[in-house]
Formats: C-alpha cells, structure tokens, sequence
C-alpha cells in the first residue's frame, strides 16, 4: 500500500532526541519505570497488534528500541515518553499510536497550552484561545519557538501515527496545544511558556509567550450567540442529531461520533429521522461525517438499511439527491461509513428509472484514512506511566467499489479556507443548495486568472465578469486578450491586472494573454462558465469578510448598523452570465425571497434579496446560480 513519506524517520528522531537530551530537567517517573514502558511497547505491542510489522521492517525497529533504552537515563520525561511514541507510530497505521494528549497523558505530565487550532485550506489557524491569549483568535500559526510551521509539521509528524497527509493534519491540530510534545521534540526550549509566532490576513505577524493556564475558559469560534453557526459546527457534543428545513426540502443528519447516546439509541434515532423523510417532501438528504472519529459501523446501519429498504421499494422523486460530506478528521467507522453509502445495491430491485450512480455523492475534502484500513481497536495502559496505546486487531480490506489508493477521495471537491470559517460560510452546504457538480477546471500557466470579487480560482469566471490575473510582468500591461478578443482593463500593476471578461465568449477553456505595447508579457488558461458568482468584500483582510452589501437605506451594512429582518439588502457581486440562471441568495442555510438581480454597470451585478425572519447577528451571505455557489461574505442582521 502506498504510504505517505515521511520527512523524518522515527530512528532519526530518536537520535536526534538522545544528542539533544544533555540539558533535560530532572526526571518525574523513574528510569526503572519508563524501562518497563519500554520494554511493554517493545514486546507486548507488537504481540497484541497482529499487523504491527505489516509496514515496518523489525529490526529497523528493534534499532530504534535499542536507541530509546540507552538514553532513558539522561532523558526527560517529555523526550522519553515523545520517544516512545514515535516508536509506535513506527507501524504505519492510524490506530495504533501512544496517546500524548488524552487524560491519562495530562496525568503523566503532558499538560496543555488553552489554544485550539484548525487546519484549513490556507494554513493552520487559531479558533479558540484562552483570555491571555485572545489576540491569537483567527490568525495564523506561522512559527512555534521560532521553528517554521513545516518544520514543526516534519517533527510533530515523527510522533503521529499516520496513513496518508490528511490524516497527519488532523492529528497536527490535536498535538500543537501539547506543550510537553513541543518540548520533547526540541520545537520549543523547556520553559513554562512557549513562543508562538502568529500571522493576520493582513500579513502583520506577533510572537506571544503561551502555557498552560488552570481552568482556563476558552473563546470558540464562531461563538454560538453571536450570530449562525454551520450546521456542521452545531451540537458538537451529542452523538448524532438532525433537522428537516422545508424551505431548502432538505434533511441533515449529522454524526458527531459513531457512537449509541444512552437515552436515544442510534436504532431510535433512524426511525425517527425517516419518519422525518417519509412524511416530508425531500429533494436532499445529507449525512454529514465531518469532524467525526469513528466508533461502531452499527451506529448507521439502521438508518443505511431503512434507506435500501425504501429505494427498493418505491422510486425516489427525480431531483432527490444523497450528499455526505467528509473531511480530514473522517476516520475509521466514519470512513466506512462514507464508503458504504456509495454501495451499488441489487440493481434488480430498484424501481424501474432509477439511477443509482448519480443518487449519492461524497462532497468535501479527502479523510484522513485509505479505504483500506486497520481497525477494531483495543486500548491497554502502559504499567508505569498508565500513558494509553491503542491498537488495531482486525484488517479492512477496500470496498470493490472504491478506487484503491491512500485517501478517501470525495466525488465532489470543496475546500474550506479560513475566510468561509470566520465568516461562518459552509462551502460545502452552499455547493449542496447550489447542486454544484465541483469546481470548473483551475486556472494555469504564467498568468493566474481568479473571479475578480471572490480571488478564488476554485470558482467560476462568467463572461462579462469582472477577473484579476496576477503574475510576474515585465512591463505595464496595456492589452489583455482573452480568446483573442479585448478585455476592458480596469486597473493595472506589475503583478495584477484587473479587467472585465468579454461578454461575447462562450464557456470553455480560454487563453489569456496579458500584454505591453503589442508584446505578450505572459500568458495562461483559464475556464469560462455560464454563471459565476462572486460576493465583493469590502475588507478582505478581515477574517468576518464584510460583504459589498447595502441596508434598505443604501448605507452600509456593518456590525455597528446591522440589517432588520424582513428588510431588503442590495448585494453587489460580479458573474451573472448571460442572467437567464435563477438566482438563489442564502443567509446561512435559510433561503432569502430574492426581489431584484441584474447587471447594472460592467461586470457588476446587483442582487436585491429580503432578510428573512429568525436569522440575527453576524449570519454569512451566498449566492448561488447555474448550479455554483459564491463565496461567503458576512452581514450582519438585528
């Protein structure tokens, strides 16, 4: 199977671990201690996890073993015990790891810096922070003990047990807050306070000296009671949970953990979800697995047979789709989860025009799993330290419907970039409302050519749009062509050219040609699509991203002079097309009664839509024709 490389093998880290062990603090847990940690995980593991040398070479791990019991003595607890994690993740399978950060590893020592990180599609960054360090909220993680990011990355990775990169950044996220892992590792010098190095969309950068604060209160974006939350950010601490929205004719159900909740078992829970269904008209239902670990496969297998059992039975309506959205933190049961419900059933028993191969599609980003795994898992606590490892009994072979390969690919790729999180914008949710069928073709070669309100080069450019093309000119540019006809130059620098797409061209691929005095400086490709919608932003450098969006009086909308509900909002984007595409306008999920949308000067389209009731504070705003979403902007509601 093919598996991630990795930057820095774990018996060079355990080398590098020893050589930098001269200065370690005295030690809390006794030599004698930490040896029979050692030799349990040296003797005991591998004899308990059938498929531990599935991957892994055994003298290539008896050397490092060997290593890690010779410097024992001069070591401390942190470089130990990070020592004896990376001779775990040694197997190569994500469920068969020492714990760092689970309670049992906070009772050895591992204590726990009160900041809490995301990785999204732009970087890692901050989305929960306590009181001393709040300014930390929403920026970026540059550096931590002057240590460039990736060069954290390759050492947090020597500790992780991993399959493919996805899996390795959602893990990345649980063990940056772990102080004593940072100093294991030598990311961070041993002290009571570690340096992070922060960065601001704006490209301002701050140092602040974080540690561990007793019963720190966190601040967690988005914060619930300050405006909508994702559905997918919601209900965090239950199991599973749903909602049926007759407006969209959407049911959502969302898994949380593959896991029974004791007063609502999981068998009860999908009786009443499709009760919900039945009695409702539906044109999607989502099952959304994002952020969900695993468990049991039996959590959902009620619901997935009383699905069979009604598409067996009864043709779904013509435009009914099944979306599950997935992500890097989609592990385990989740990931089979996911790969189950994209099983052909008996084809001989569904109703006569159904389709099935269009009826369900994966949407989001790849999991942090392959489709083939290791699982079945079995926890045992270490006899000196009680530290937790856990591992795999049982192999999983991959679906015969699922490409093999080392990650979970989605049919439908959608990233979510730090600007749809702080603005509160689920990109996935709005391409599920949008029908979208993923992002047109990126753009390529010397020239970069995005939606010109957006940035995005993972949305669509419309004719008669307004577009940026950035690259590296050599002079001026004076003439950009695309398809060999003209584009309108609005504004123009050595590096950027802002212009509007001619109105004349058809959809399809596109050469553009950015040129100075009759001379081509640069040239790319770029895909025209029939609509392409995009949201201007007023501050692109606030996380929130304050959308281009005027209240019923024409001023301003803004968090010091919010929308009413029930009002009327003019919102100014760019890529209507031709217009002859319906125009959607969402304030999170909730649909808005759209009263106006047309160009009104080039390249910029106005949308006229009704705030609708139950929405307030900071609520993220989309639109949405020809099947693609916009991107997100915030407004702010009363």
């Amino acid at each position: 199977m093919t598996r991630l490389h990795r930057p820095l093998t774990p018996v060079a880290a355990l080398t590098l671990t020893l050589l930098a062990a001269l200065a370690a603090p005295a030690q809390q847990i006794p030599v004698a201690a930490r040896l029979q940690d050692l030799n349990f995980v040296a003797t005991q593991v591998p004899a308990l996890d059938p498929y531990f040398f599935a991957r892994l070479d055994p003298a290539l791990f008896q050397q490092a073993a060997d290593s890690l019991n010779a410097g024992a003595p001069s070591m401390s607890d942190a470089e130990f015990y990070t020592g004896l994690a990376q001779l775990v993740s040694m197997a190569g399978d994500t469920h068969t790891s020492l714990f760092l950060n689970d309670a049992a590893a906070i009772a050895a020592g591992f204590r726990q810096i009160p900041l809490e990180f995301r990785w999204l599609d732009d970087g890692v960054f901050v989305t929960a922070a306590a009181d001393p360090y709040s300014q930390a909220l929403g920026t970026q993680l540059v550096a931590v003990g002057g240590v460039p990011i990736d060069q954290v990355v390759e050492r947090l990775a020597t500790v992780i047990s991993y399959e493919n990169v996805q899996g390795l950044r959602a893990r990345v996220e649980q063990y940056l807050p772990g102080q004593q892992i940072l100093q294991g590792l030598h990311i961070a010098p041993v002290a009571p306070q570690t340096e992070m190095t922060f960065q601001t969309l704006a490209g301002d950068r701050f140092t602040l000296q974080v540690g561990p604060v007793s019963g720190a209160v966190m601040t967690v974006y988005p914060i619930p009671n300050q405006g909508t939350v994702p559905d997918y950010l919601q209900s965090q601490s239950l199991d599973y949970w749903y909602s049926y929205s007759p407006a969209n004719r959407l049911l959502y159900l969302k898994y949380n953990l593959c896991a029974d909740m004791p007063n609502y078992p999981s068998t009860a829970f999908a009786v009443d979800a499709l009760a919900t269904l039945d009695s409702n008209p539906a044109g999607t239902l989502v099952l959304d697995l994002r952020g969900n670990p695993g468990g049991s496969t039996a959590v959902i297998q009620a619901l997935f047979d009383g699905l069979a059992q009604r598409f067996m039975t009864q043709a779904p309506a013509s435009d009914f789709r099944i979306y599950v959205p997935i992500d890097k933190r989609s592990f385990s049961a989740a990931n089979a989860a996911a790969m189950d419900m994209k099983a052909p059933p008996d084809v001989t028993g569904l109703p006569p025009g159904v389709d099935f191969s269009g009826l369900v599609q994966t949407i989001g980003e790849p999991t942090g799993e392959p489709p083939a795994m290791y699982g079945n898992v079995l926890q045992i606590a270490l006899p000196a330290s009680g530290m937790t490892v856990q591992y795999s009994t049982q192999y999983y072979p991959a679906p015969a419907w699922i490409p093999a390969g080392p990650l979970l690919a989605p049919d439908i790729a959608i990233a979510v970039r730090s600007t749809d999180y702080f603005a509160r914008f689920d990109p996935v949710m709005a391409a599920i409302l949008a029908r979208s069928a993923g992002a047109p073709a990126a753009p390529s070669g010397d020239v970069i050519a995005v939606n010109g309100a957006s940035f995005r080069p993972d949305q669509g450019i419309a004719p008669g749009s307004v577009a940026a093309a950035f690259g590296a000119f050599a002079a001026l540019p004076d003439q950009v062509l695309v398809s060999g006809v003209a584009a309108q130059i609005l504004a123009a620098s050595a590096s950027q050219v802002d212009l509007i797409v001619p109105a004349t061209l058809a959809p399809g691929r596109a050469t553009v040609s950015v040129r100075a005095a009759g001379l081509e400086l640069a040239t790319g490709e770029v895909t025209l699509t029939p609509t392409g919608p995009g949201i201007f932003v007023l501050q692109p450098a606030d996380p929130s991203q304050p959308g281009a969006v005027e209240n019923q009086d024409y001023s301003v909308n803004a968090n010091s002079n919010p929308a009413a509900q029930g009002s009327v909002v003019q919102i100014f984007a760019t890529g209507s097309g031709s217009g002859s595409s319906a125009t959607q306008v969402f304030f999170g999920d909730t649909p808005a009664q759209v009263l106006f949308s047309g160009q009104v000067a080039p390249g910029l389209w106005q949308i006229d839509a009704q705030v609708p009731e139950g929405v307030t504070g900071q609520v993220s705003l989309s639109v949405a024709a020809g099947n693609l979403a916009s991107n997100g902007v915030t407004v702010w509601v009363r």
